[in-house]
């Protein structure tokens, strides 16, 4: 029997967690948390020259632009994989593929609000508030997004 139908109340990111599997959104959740993953597990100096580009049935692709990066990332490509699966409490990485080229994204730096600089920022009330709303969701990989929302939404009310 599920938590909300024994009589207590159902976590709020237990609720999107199915909601978004039940909308068949549930891949994109799963590469929302290898995003995330990756920019809290992966060293910046790593970071700095790889940047991923897909992740299909196991396999994380990343493009590298220097073939000396591409070799280190080869050697260390066991030890990125097991970092990103322990980092999301599963194994949705079986293997790294490493490719040369210019990356069709950017690697962004800095957290996700200094990546929005172009919106004002919200009251410190409306800050807090937010925060208070999210407190529940800890580290779902969907959590920096509806943050974002809901930081752009407060500082368009003002």
């Amino acid at each position: 029997m599920e938590k909300g139908r024994q009589g207590g109340p159902s976590r709020c990111s237990d609720i999107l967690t199915s909601t978004l599997q039940g909308l068949g959104l549930g891949r994109a959740v799963r590469h929302l948390a290898l995003l995330r993953a990756w920019d809290r597990a992966i060293p910046s100096r790593i970071r700095e020259r790889a940047t991923i580009e897909d992740i299909r049935g196991g396999r994380l692709y990343l493009c590298v632009e220097d073939p000396i990066w591409l070799h280190e990332l080869h050697m260390l490509r066991h030890t990125l994989r097991t970092m990103l699966n322990e980092e999301v409490e599963e194994p949705l990485v079986e293997e790294i593929v490493l490719r040369i080229g210019r990356s069709s994204r950017r690697a962004t730096a800095g957290p996700p609000a200094a990546r929005h600089r172009g919106s004002p920022a919200p009251p410190v009330e409306a800050r807090k508030r937010i925060d208070q709303l999210l407190d529940p969701l800890k580290d779902e990989p969907y959590r920096d997004a509806l943050e974002r929302l809901l930081q752009r939404w407060a500082a368009r009310s003002i």
